[in-house]
Order: structure tokens, then sequence, then C-alpha cells
């Protein structure tokens, strides 16, 4: 699977990795697993990683992912995400695109490293 994650329990974070090619099925797979943790809907805290990732899908098909999968599971509940990207345009794009969508049901941040990244989620509370 190229996403991944771990949880921190001391943090009450989640820390996600995203490697290699991502494709929008990829995305729905893992989502609808990470949506089904019970631990992961509890936190709703996440540092994730696309530094190491391509990403390829469109905005329109990270949007109909989050209005068919995201927002359903979440139930009105909120969310907050650090994404941290040291790549290309492309993963900074996306980044921006999923914060401009995401901002219904969380509060999101861009960062070039995971220390900037994990600094200012353990800011944001929780």
């Amino acid at each position: 699977m190229p996403i991944t994650y771990k949880i921190d329990r001391g943090k009450n974070l989640i820390f996600e990795t995203w490697t290699g090619e991502i494709r929008l099925e990829d995305l729905a797979v893992y989502w609808r697993q990470y949506l089904a943790d019970a631990e992961v809907l509890k936190i709703r805290r996440t540092i994730v990683d696309l530094s190491s990732s391509v990403i390829n899908f469109s905005g329109d098909d990270l949007w109909s992912l989050i209005e068919s999968l995201v927002m359903p599971a979440l139930k009105g509940r909120e969310w907050t995400t650090a994404l941290v990207v040291t790549g290309g345009s492309v993963e900074f794009g996306v980044s921006r695109q999923y914060q401009v969508f995401a901002g219904r049901y969380s509060k999101d941040a861009i960062f070039a490293t995971l220390a900037e990244a994990e600094k200012w989620i353990c800011s944001q509370g929780g």
C-alpha cells in the first residue's frame, strides 16, 4: 500500500506516509480503511508526509472522494492536518486543493519539514 499510517498515542497524533505513485484508487482504498479505524476517528490530528510521493489524480477526483467518503464518515466532526511537501509543484498543488476542500471540516496547514508540521499541529491542542 503506498499510503500508511501510525498512531502515536503519547502525542495523540496520526503520522501518514505517502510513498511512490498515488492513484485515486489507492487513496480511496486507504481512506475507507483509515476512516473505519475508531482510534483514528477519535484522534483526528494528522501529519501527512507527501515528500516521497507522486500524486496521480486531479483536484476534481480529490473533491469527489472527500464528498463521498470523508465527509460522511466524519459526521460533522472536525479534523486538523499538517501536510508536508518537499517535492514538486503537483504535490504542493494537491495539498493546497485539499486544504481548500477540507476547510468545511478541517484546519490544515502546509509545511516543508516534518519538524515544522509537528510543532504547528501540537500548538493546535488536542
